[in-house]
């Protein structure tokens, strides 16, 4: 991520801190101190727990910020590994397509007795380090 990201997201951080902590220490007290009726008998108990709550949600905020770029990396590796597999599969498609058709007009060109074409598959087969035999699927018959 870049360093705009960095800045947003630290701007981000500036502005939510007030909501944040006054949120955080506002369950804290109440989680606390289930009894309290009144609402200044809840912010007195609130102010003397707003150290805690501070660093509270400084706690969650770092740990959401972590948590959420090593899920964007997860995501981006994903997807590297997914293009690297995509590429090996059509490498090794495209490599079986080609091993079929030399081997396909090799035994054509010399069921037609085209030693010229024979020979010239079989050039190009050698150089690709291709084995001529059978091909590999059979020809579909209409």
């Amino acid at each position: 991520m870049g360093e705009w990201w960095q800045n947003r997201w630290l701007r981000r951080h500036v502005m939510f801190i007030p909501f944040g902590v006054f949120i955080t220490t506002g369950l804290l007290t109440y989680f606390t101190e289930p009894g309290l009726s009144g609402v200044r008998i809840f912010l007195k108990s609130a102010a003397s727990m707003v150290d805690l709550g501070t660093v509270i949600y400084a706690m969650a905020a770092v740990l959401t910020e972590r948590v959420i770029r090593m899920w964007f990396w997860a995501l981006d590796e994903r997807r590297k590994w997914r293009e690297k597999w995509r590429k090996e599969a059509q490498a090794e498609g495209r490599a079986e397509g080609q091993t079929d058709l030399l081997n396909r007009m090799w035994v054509a060109a010399r069921a037609e007795g085209n030693q010229e074409l024979a020979a010239q598959v079989e050039r190009v087969a050698r150089e690709e380090g291709i084995t001529l035999d059978e091909p590999v699927s059979q020809p579909k018959s209409d």
